[in-house]
């Protein structure tokens, strides 16, 4: 009896060491599960806060004005149009007067009504106070510019309105010739002033050779089309 007695000791000491080893296993294992699932949590927390890469905007036009429509009438420019630098056209099958007083000044028959007179768009700049006017049209449309600078010296066509040397055409040498069949008064500041056409008899010039520099203004009327051939 006493043998027996001292086995099931040794017996009952061993199961309890046993039990002891496995809580351990089962701890450690326990640990080692908890940590790699906390690394796993920390990971994409990591990448949700990292700093986005950095983009570099593109060097272009400033956009400035707003759309607009504008009917027959008399209009303020900064109150009924932006203040801003547009396009101006009329509907497919208008023409009438379209003219602007103020900083800058415009005065186009703007449309075809298959007289071959008018033009059928404007390059105009208009700011605040201008005095804007249009007769014998419905429809007059003012698209701000977007498209980029130009700053090649490099033949490039012009069409009514006011252009800036630097933004709309790069500077150097040219010959300015206007389209076929056109005539129309080109400008530029105070250095050019010519009528450019076929009808030599009235004055008319059929081309004039300019140097333009960063800044100069030209300004087209009665063209639709000046071509500036680069020298």
């Amino acid at each position: 009896m006493k043998k027996y007695s001292r086995a099931v000791g040794i017996g009952i000491f061993a199961l309890a060491a046993v039990t002891l080893t496995a809580c351990s296993s089962k701890s450690a294992s326990t640990t080692t599960t908890t940590t790699t699932a906390a690394a796993s949590t920390t990971a994409p927390k990591a990448a949700t806060t990292s700093a986005p890469p950095t983009t570099t905007a593109s060097a272009g036009r400033k956009v400035q004005g707003t759309a607009t429509t504008l009917g027959a009438g008399t209009f303020t420019g900064g109150k009924d149009v932006s203040v801003g630098l547009y396009d101006v056209t009329t509907a497919a099958g208008q023409s009438g007067n379209f003219s602007v007083t103020g900083t800058d000044s415009y005065n186009e028959i703007l449309g075809n009504d298959g007289s071959g007179d008018g033009v059928p768009s404007v390059r105009v700049q208009i700011s605040s106070g201008d005095q804007i006017q249009i007769q014998g049209l419905s429809t007059v449309v003012f698209t701000p510019v977007t498209g980029p600078y130009v700053t090649a010296h490099a033949t490039t066509n012009l069409g009514a309105g006011t252009w800036v040397v630097g933004k709309d055409i790069g500077p150097g040498r040219y010959v300015a010739t206007p389209g076929a069949g056109q005539s129309g008064n080109f400008t530029i500041g105070t250095t050019t002033n010519e009528i450019l056409g076929t009808d030599t008899s009235s004055g008319d010039v059929p081309s004039v050779a300019v140097t333009l520099n960063n800044g100069d203004v030209i300004q087209i009327s009665g063209m639709s089309q000046v071509t500036m051939t680069a020298q």
